[in-house]
């Protein structure tokens, strides 16, 4: 009895017939960790593909936060996606719990899958106690289409590294935002460009929920990554083209302007959406039974990216040049009036296992020309005032936290003398609603340095350096010399390969005239475990 094992799909009736006249159909299915097929004794019927076993990862991390003010220093809070407060002591369980899918390969790309994940933290504190649901979501892929809902943890643009300031547009800095997304979350390789070319996106709709001045506005998103070269091309190149917009709610403090809202409600209609996706002038904005005189150019408070990046692949690691270029008015993308703004990066990943250099990276951000300033010369006109925007106060914040760079820096944060803008009216039954803008920093120069490694294969290591120049926002300029100095170093500890667990010591150190203490140190012990479970 002959065995044939078939690794790739026969389209011709001859092979068929062979194998009918052998005896036995033996299928076999590549899964992740898997590499043998499932073979049957003279089938009947074409047998099903080997299903891979579901794993389920579980992880529980219970820590405190010290400082020697009442503020966690800066890199110990930002870019935590939310979960760690900006005060201190504090002590945070935080649990978890995930699965990916099932299918990894491409050989099985086209069958449905699934996954999910759900993280709960805990804090108490002399600030507060609260439970957060930092992340919550479920995701399908049927091909390499996915569709997700949730609060779902992610950053958006090149800047992907643990170890980077942060994306300009989408940093992880602020809690997940729930939304639902359609996507293409793997570079999907065009057949007749011979997979030169490749290309992945995402599409999605969100809830901003209650800010301090608006209430249930939304959040339109939509980004298209693309590659250039093979993926085992030594060279490649990558492009990215990012769009966000903030809409529709309703802001009281409003309800007396009938320039920009009807009442305090802001459009809302299916019209101001197609308006909020494709945002170009148009005759239709000019009826002002739908839009208000401050929609005529279009509707919602929209920014975005237009990034590029080189790779360069090596023996043992890669070096990846990116460089992020920042739009808040779209014609800045064209005019290039802004071109000194972005972030620029340079990072270095190791492949060696265990290597005491595993990965660095340098940075340059610069965002204090905003198209008024070019070289040094002044064009003048209208300059971006990145993340902010008259009809939401709030900025580009979610719950408290920028969304962007953390380097734009939240009113609350920083030092109470330092000028913000001013919010103050009335409502239709003449409640004063008064307070500040969210931002009142949208003009930094900051260098940024981090590393990452380990120093024995139970010994790891973190740490990053900041300093920046704070200039405020152009119309509520910073005194001089508001600079400010950040650091950390964190140290991890394996002491049970078995069960992941793992020590984990951070300190964070601030000084400067930025932030609200003018030099502070704190730090975060913390263990952590994390148990796979396995099913099918």
């Amino acid at each position: 009895m002959t065995c044939f094992l078939l690794r790739s799909k026969k389209s011709t009736a001859q092979t068929l017939l062979a194998l009918i006249a052998s005896g036995l159909l033996t299928l076999s299915a590549t899964a992740q960790s898997q590499n043998s097929g499932l073979q049957l004794p003279r089938p009947t019927t074409v047998v099903p593909d080997t299903i891979p076993q579901r794993t389920h990862l579980g992880q529980v991390e219970v820590g405190g936060l010290v400082s020697t003010t009442k503020e966690t220093p800066y890199w110990l809070h930002t870019n935590q996606f939310g979960i760690f407060p900006k005060t201190a002591p504090t002590g945070l369980l935080i649990a978890s719990i995930r699965s990916d899918y099932r299918y990894q390969n491409n050989n099985n790309r086209f069958k449905p899958d699934w996954g999910y994940g759900l993280e709960v933290v805990g804090q108490t504190g002399v600030a507060a106690n609260r439970v957060i649901l930092s992340e919550a979501f479920l995701k399908l892929r049927i091909g390499f289409i996915e569709l997700s809902g949730g609060r779902r943890k992610e950053v958006i643009g090149l800047a992907q590294s643990r170890l980077s300031s942060g994306s300009f547009i989408w940093s992880g800095n602020a809690l997940p935002m729930p939304k639902v997304e359609l996507s293409i979350p793997e570079y999907l390789p065009l057949g007749f460009m011979r997979s030169w070319l490749a290309l992945k996106g995402s599409f999605a709709h969100g809830w901003f929920g209650n800010g301090t001045y608006v209430q249930g506005s939304y959040l339109h998103q939509k980004a298209l990554y693309f590659r250039v070269g093979k993926p085992h091309f030594r060279v490649r190149l990558y492009g990215v083209f990012t769009h966000q917009a903030q809409w529709a709610g309703y802001a009281p403090f409003l309800e007396r302007d009938p320039t920009s809202s009807f009442q305090g409600q802001l459009a809302n209609s299916f019209e101001a959406y197609m308006n909020v996706v494709v945002p170009l002038k148009t005759d239709a904005l000019k009826n002002l039974s739908k839009f208000t005189t401050y929609d005529q150019n279009r509707v919602g408070d929209h920014r975005g990216s237009a990034e590029a990046a080189l790779e360069i692949r090596l023996n043992h690691g890669s070096i990846l040049a990116y460089q992020q270029h920042f739009y808040d008015l779209g014609r800045k993308l064209y005019n290039l009036r802004n071109i000194e703004d972005g972030l620029y990066g340079l990072q270095y990943t190791s492949t060696r296992p265990h290597p005491l250099l595993a990965e660095a990276l340098v940075e340059l951000f610069n965002s204090g020309n905003q198209g008024v300033l070019q070289f040094g010369k002044s064009l003048g006109g209208e300059w971006e005032n990145y993340f902010i925007n008259g009809q939401y106060p709030d900025g580009w914040s979610y719950q408290g936290r920028t969304l962007g760079t953390p380097f734009i820096s939240q009113t609350d944060d920083v030092n109470p003398s330092l000028p913000s803008i001013p919010v103050s009216s009335y409502t239709l039954d003449n409640q004063l609603i008064s307070g500040k803008f969210g931002i009142n920093n949208n003009r930094i120069w900051a260098l940024h340095a981090g590393a990452a490694g380990n120093i024995s294969r139970q010994w790891g290591y973190v740490t990053k350096v900041t300093y920046s120049k704070n200039y405020g926002l152009f119309s509520t300029p910073f005194p001089p010399n508001t600079n400010q100095l950040s650091c950390l170093l964190s140290i991890t500890r394996t002491i049970s390969k078995r069960t992941v667990s793992t020590l984990i010591a951070s300190i964070g150190y601030d000084k400067g005239t930025l932030l609200k203490q003018p030099q502070q140190l704190g730090g975060y012990l913390a263990f952590r475990k994390t148990l796979p479970i396995t099913h099918n």
